[in-house]
């Protein structure tokens, strides 16, 4: 039988996808399969049905004593050949009816299996990234893991997936209708054969290669798509100002040209297999026509010879129409499977064997011979580094840029594993196996803060499905954010996206009540008022004062020496080494 490169996109396909899936989705898939099978049962048995209708039809005698039809009729209790006929298309047209509605229902539990499957790997996908390392994460482009998580998903269930079933409905439904054609009158099972199956595999043969060049393009086109988009909208007061719009949108008009000259390249190739087979079942017709007329003396045979040809095209045209773009599908978009295949690997691991040991932090954080490099770079960040932060304390971090402060904070909060080195939280390391419960006790204030649009109750209880109103309205008074929201609930106080209708002292102190709220029992504020004017920086300073003697550690990162009015002590690093420890006092 034809293999139409099957060893490149069939085949290969099944066994990436099979190499993706876990195991649940790997059984749902095997009982689609099954239903796929008695699909296309239903789909050969109507073919069954209507070849013999379709012969009996044109052959005036088709009752005669003698035959099948004739043993049929008399079982029936028909007496009128005419009547006989008619409950014969009745019961055609009753079997017809459950089967279009067999193959609908069929179609609905692929579908809803193909997009269930779609959110599977979404949310694995997402998954996997939240469980990588902060070192790696941030080497990762934004646009991509954005592509990974939004549009990759549902290509991947519909080019890859939903064409994969169908091309196994339509290749049993092909090999069954073959061999019954070669079992009922092997002559038309010939002239299919020399006729319509070698322009399948010509065609895909020719394009297989071109289709897999197209999706390799797509592939490197779509996340451009949205780092152009997001240049716009992130970068918009620039783009105004120095007058650059007509260079992002030609940017940008340039990529949807290039998407569209292969977007309707391909859509042509989709439709061409129909009318290619179109032509060469007409052109089959023609060649049974000739061997019947100057070959064959049987001129009677022609007619039932044309209606077996034209029933055997019937059903396999459709088919073959929807083969031929599938596999060119699959080939077109086989780099989906290398996009998966590591996160869906990795991701059932790297979340759920995490251990979550239980850490206390009753006295002091203690850093031991601290040494820390990045694995792409051989320069030391952090040398020989001994630090002790007491609980409670409210301690200051200086010097210049690249001295090592953000690591250094990095490093505590286990966001980063020093390269040698202990860090101890109470005499206990911090490990891989408590370091999710030492995370929990934690709050980061980056001088950026993460805002997002909706109620002031769900920006400061971040994620939470349930607000405890509590210590909602304690988080507030201990932000000093009571004369932002007045009398208002803080459930009823809207916030734009990204903060846009607040002051920079405002989003700050919102993620200090986030950090209230989630009873943190460390701080880090990294260049957290670096961008605030000196009366919005003295409402934050205040605000971090008020925090004093309540337990909470502090840990200030700042450049500017005021920030770091209310420090206990402050910390100067210079090269990844302290260089000096001094009061606020003294500097």
């Amino acid at each position: 039988m034809m293999r139409l490169g099957f060893e490149s996109s069939f085949i290969s396909t099944y066994k990436g996808v099979f190499d993706i899936l876990d195991g649940p989705y790997k059984r749902r898939f095997f009982y689609i399969l099954i239903l796929i099978l008695l699909t296309s049962v239903a789909d050969l048995l109507g073919l069954a049905i209507f070849i013999p209708v379709l012969v009996a039809v044109t052959n005036e005698n088709f009752v005669e004593p003698g035959t099948r039809w004739f043993e049929i009729k008399a079982m029936s209790g028909i007496e009128s050949e005419k009547h006989f006929l008619l409950a014969l298309f009745g019961g055609a047209l009753g079997f017809f009816i459950f089967r279009a509605g067999f193959i609908l229902l069929s179609q609905w539990f692929q579908s809803k299996f193909v997009y269930k499957l779609t959110e599977h790997i979404g949310k694995t996908t997402y998954r996997y990234y939240l469980s990588r390392e902060f070192q790696v994460f941030k080497n990762y482009e934004a646009s991509k893991i954005v592509r990974e998580l939004t549009v990759s998903p549902q290509q991947f269930a519909r080019l890859l997936v939903l064409p994969l079933l169908l091309l196994t409905t339509e290749l049993l439904v092909m090999s069954f209708i073959i061999v019954a054609i070669a079992l009922y009158n092997f002559t038309v099972f010939a002239m299919v054969a020399v006729t319509i199956l070698p322009i399948s595999y010509l065609f895909n043969r020719l394009l297989k290669k071109r289709m897999k060049a197209y999706g390799e393009i797509q592939n490197k086109l779509t996340p451009q798509f949205i780092a152009s988009s997001m240049r716009g909208i992130g970068g918009f007061v620039d783009v105004i100002l120095r007058g650059k719009q007509q260079n992002l949108l030609s940017h940008y008009s340039s990529l949807f040209d290039r998407q569209n000259q292969i977007s309707v390249r391909t859509s042509v190739i989709n439709i061409a297999p129909s009318k290619i087979f179109e032509l060469s079942t007409v052109a089959g017709m023609l060649l049974i026509i000739t061997y019947a007329v100057i070959w064959s003396d049987q001129h009677e045979l022609l007619l039932p010879l044309i209606a077996l040809y034209a029933a055997a095209g019937y059903r396999m045209i459709p088919s073959l129409s929807r083969i031929s773009p599938a596999l060119l599908t699959l080939e077109q978009h086989s780099y989906l499977l290398d996009l998966y295949r590591e996160p869906m690997k990795e991701a059932q691991r790297s979340d759920d064997e995490l251990e979550d040991n239980e850490l206390e932090f009753r006295s002091e954080i203690l850093l031991e011979d601290i040494n820390f490099s990045f694995a792409d770079d051989n320069a030391s960040v952090l040398e020989n580094l001994d630090m002790r932060i007491a609980k409670g304390e409210i301690l200051g971090l200086i010097g210049k840029s690249g001295s090592g402060k953000t690591t250094l904070a990095n490093l505590i909060v286990g966001l980063l594993s020093p390269s040698s080195g202990r860090i101890l939280i109470d005499s206990k390391e911090l490990s891989k196996q408590n370091k999710r419960a030492w995370m929990g006790k934690i709050s980061y204030v980056q001088q950026s803060p993460y805002i997002e649009r909706g109620s002031l109750a769900r920006n400061v209880a971040f994620l939470e499905d349930q607000i405890d109103d509590e210590r909602l309205n304690k988080a507030i008074v201990g932000a000093s954010l009571t004369d932002l929201i007045g009398s208002t609930s803080p459930h009823n106080f809207s916030i734009e996206e990204s903060g846009k209708n607040l002051s920079g002292g405002q989003k700050q102190r919102i993620i200090i009540a986030r950090a209230l709220y989630n009873e943190a029992q460390v701080i880090i504020l990294d260049e957290a008022t670096a961008a605030l004017d000196n009366q919005t920086e003295a409402e934050v300073n205040q605000t971090v004062n008020s925090l004093r003697g309540t337990g909470v550690t502090i840990i200030i990162i700042a450049h500017r020496y005021s920030t770091l009015k209310y420090t206990d002590r402050i910390i100067e690093l210079e090269k990844g080494k302290v260089l000096r420890e001094v009061t606020y006092d003294q500097i």
